[in-house]
């Protein structure tokens, strides 16, 4: 079979194999092996095996075109896993985290600002044509799949959405590629497809987004009846993307021309401030529908909704779209793999942990009273013994840092995780409560690379031969809509009551103290400007570790003053008399170039396909 643009030919291992052969016979040989890396137990993701059937069969089958529907939910996650790139992901190639990778990964070329067409990575490009392929062999199947007209409503709505979301990952990736509408392209078939504007991709992806809300339900459950059926696309994951596509658009780096830019293949052409007002609405859209509140179930809130499992018994009302995997999956203690203190383990753990928080983003958590550390004001002490204390509460959820409370086999209460250097204790019983920093400290061969652990969303109990972890991958939450409502209203009309109302409950549910003046911490009465810088600070907070930084960055184009600069870690040294000295040390040289802003476009798709034009400065 020829390899086309569209990459179903070229699939990587654990994906749905979909390939048309000789008779245009659907081949989905590799159903059950998605089923097991993919989908969750006792939900609408189990699978059911199917083996050499063609589309007649597919599509003339209930069950079967709802397995097939199902299926399509299995790359969900390919642009948010931490082990994206091997073992950081993007938030490796921001100042959120450094990677313990070699320098041939992803993360090291982008951080290196070495990234070129030939060494960049073609997991988004081939991943969305293989879903998206799969969505129009569905759409042109679906008048003869033998259901009643409402439940084909629901399965068209949910392939509509994915399909929304597998282009919406393009166009933050690359900008502008060629709409393909509801073709089907066969073997033998010459595709050579110039690429769309980024306006016409943006409209196409947001009246996707439209006709899927229209067809979807506010409450997947409450709509069949059937328990199982909890964790599909809904109406508000449907406006929520469409919130977050707005926004984007509405941001510097695409609202505004561009001389090197004349195709308008990565930007709109101009600046429009009305465009800020569609972010604003659309955002609004999602809060109007009453359906989504800040996570408050179990103590402590924000720490806990990460790992609460999603059930229609008990469902997370801040997950507006996630993901669950099965019970039965590696993937889920990947986080923990990735970024647990090796005396910690995990159930997988077998090179020690490989992404470590660095100092820029520790920093910008900032106290408890919810003033910046550089503040006067907060009470910050500075760089010491006391510098992690009475900290914004989703600095305790987020970060392991030297002396961090965290659970150790064997023992009754959480111990300390120790991650200095310098004059480390003997313990003849190798007690990790006491001489931890032999194997987590800085410098050491399983230690951390920054002075820092990863700790958010990870299972504090995990240990190796646990139990595995029912936990859902959140890809839309609450919290971020109401930071996307924020600024593009404060980008639009500047501050106003209603930002404060939404800024005080995020961080009324972080556990920030509301002090006696009622504002958590904020300064009353700010100007646009100010908003801005405080709202930019709140998101790299709220949404640290999530994939949001990578990207926000680039669209507020700050990029070249955050991310082309050295990179910090603190460097704890502990004496012989148990005293501690701190030093802030260099871990990692970033350069960013103006080039940075998309990737490129894989050179290989280029070669195939001569009518697409590369990305600007590549």
């Amino acid at each position: 079979m020829k390899k086309t643009i569209l990459g179903y030919k070229n699939i990587s291992a654990g994906c749905l194999k979909l390939m048309v052969g000789a008779g245009s016979r659907l081949m989905l040989t590799a159903l059950l092996i998605a089923a097991l890396s993919a989908c969750r137990k006792s939900g609408f993701l189990d699978q059911k095996k199917l083996s050499q059937i063609d589309e007649n069969t597919v599509f003339t089958d209930s069950l079967n075109s709802w397995n097939y529907v199902n299926s399509r939910y299995s790359n969900l996650t390919y642009s948010w896993e931490p082990n994206r790139w091997g073992r950081g992901g993007v938030d490796a190639a921001s100042d959120e985290v450094q990677s313990a990778n070699a320098p041939t990964e992803q993360e090291t070329y982008w951080a290196g600002g070495a990234i070129n067409p030939s060494n960049v990575t073609a997991e988004i490009w081939t991943i969305t044509w293989q879903q998206v392929r799969a969505v129009n062999i569905f759409l042109k199947n679906q008048a003869r799949i033998p259901m009643t007209a409402n439940t084909k409503k629901l399965l068209e709505g949910q392939m509509r959405f994915l399909r929304a979301w597998y282009y919406a990952t393009m166009l933050k990736t690359y900008g502008g590629f060629p709409l393909i509408g509801n073709a089907i392209f066969s073997d033998g078939d010459a595709i050579d497809l110039p690429r769309n504007t980024y306006e016409e991709c943006l409209n196409y992806i947001i009246s996707e987004c439209d006709a899927a809300a229209s067809l979807l339900p506010v409450d997947f459950v409450a709509a069949t009846g059937n328990p199982a059926d909890y964790g599909r696309a809904t109406k508000g994951a449907a406006l929520a993307l469409k919130a977050r596509l707005l926004l984007y658009a509405a941001s510097p780096l695409i609202n505004a021309p561009r001389g090197d830019d004349p195709s308008r293949l990565v930007s709109l052409g101009n600046t429009d401030p009305n465009r800020w007002k569609l972010a604003a609405d659309a955002a609004q859209a999602v809060i109007n529908l009453g359906q989504y509140t800040l996570f408050r179930r179990v103590t402590p809130f924000f720490y806990n909704q990460f790992l609460n499992g999603l059930t229609a018994s008990a469902p997370n009302s801040e997950a507006v779209f996630a993901f669950l995997p099965a019970t039965t999956t590696q993937n889920n203690m990947i986080r923990e793999t990735l970024a647990n203190p090796a005396t910690r383990g995990t159930r997988y753990q077998s090179n020690g942990p490989s992404c470590f928080p660095l100092q820029e983003l520790v920093d910008a958590f900032g106290m408890a009273n919810g003033k910046a550390i550089d503040d006067p004001a907060s009470g910050y002490p500075g760089i010491g013994n006391n510098m992690y204390l009475n900290r914004d509460p989703r600095f305790y959820a987020s970060i392991t840092y030297n002396g961090g409370l965290r659970f150790l086999n064997g023992k009754a209460t959480d111990q300390p995780v120790w991650t200095y250097t310098g004059d480390i204790p003997s313990s003849s019983t190798n007690d990790a409560s006491i001489s931890g920093a032999r194997t987590d400290g800085i410098y050491t061969a399983t230690g951390t690379r920054t002075g820092y652990f990863a700790y958010k969303m990870l299972a504090n109990n995990v240990a190796n031969g646990g139990v595995e972890l029912n936990r859902p991958r959140i890809l839309i939450r609450y919290a971020e809509v109401l930071l996307n409502a924020a600024e593009a209203n404060n980008e639009f009309s500047g501050p106003s009551s209603q930002i404060y109302t939404w800024l005080k409950d995020i961080r009324d549910r972080a556990g920030i103290a509301v002090g006696a003046d009622g504002m958590y911490g904020m300064k009353a009465n700010m100007t646009q400007e100010e908003m801005r810088i405080f709202l930019q600070r709140e998101r790299q907070v709220e949404l640290a570790l999530e994939e949001h930084r990578f990207w926000d960055v680039r669209r507020w184009k700050t990029a070249p003053q955050v991310l082309n600069q050295d990179l910090h870690g603190m460097e704890i040294t502990r004496a012989s008399n148990g005293s501690y000295s701190y030093r802030t040390i260099v871990v990692r040289k970033n350069v960013f170039r103006d080039n940075m802003y998309f990737f490129p476009i894989p050179q290989a798709e280029l070669t195939k396909s001569p009518s697409m034009k590369q990305n600007p400065g590549y």
